[in-house]
């Protein structure tokens, strides 16, 4: 008897594969686990697809091909839940931790500016209290060439 494959034997079975080793990599690269994240869904998807045509006429496709589809299934399944759960937890992170440094932010520049703030005023102050006196202001240059004349 000649029994065939189904659609998605190798397919999904190889995006499972691949959806869960950038999964692994991307517990360490961060936003690389989208992409296990979407590689997972569409095995996922591939291979129930592929399960409902051997549901139907179980007889035309082949049992190993039948559990090599059941196999990627599984494998994407569990890839898609953790890569979901991960990115969940990056988007958490991304979001918390963008309102922590924006709240630094804009707290350091509100010292900041009130900073220079006061020291505009103190530098008023100091103008102000210089020329009130009622002293003569030398320039520097002045004094230098006053030197060198004697």
């Amino acid at each position: 008897m000649n029994y065939n494959k189904l659609s998605a034997d190798p397919t999904a079975l190889i995006l499972g594969i691949i959806a869960f080793v950038i999964m692994v990599l991307g517990f360490c690269c961060g936003l690389v686990v989208f992409v296990s994240l979407i590689l997972g869904i569409v095995g996922l998807v591939l291979s129930i697809k592929s399960l409902k045509e051997y549901e139907a006429n179980p007889t035309v496709y082949s049992h190993q091909s039948r559990q090599n589809v059941y196999v990627g299934k599984i494998i994407c399944l569990v890839t898609t839940i953790l890569s979901a759960m991960y990115f969940i937890v990056i988007i958490v992170a991304v979001v918390v931790y963008q309102v922590g440094f924006s709240d630094i932010i804009e707290n350091r520049l509100d010292q900041i500016k009130n900073q220079e703030v006061n020291d505009s005023i103190y530098m008023d102050e100091e103008i102000e209290k210089n020329y009130s006196n009622d002293s003569i202001y030398i320039d520097s240059t002045f004094v230098d060439s006053v030197k060198t004349e004697n």
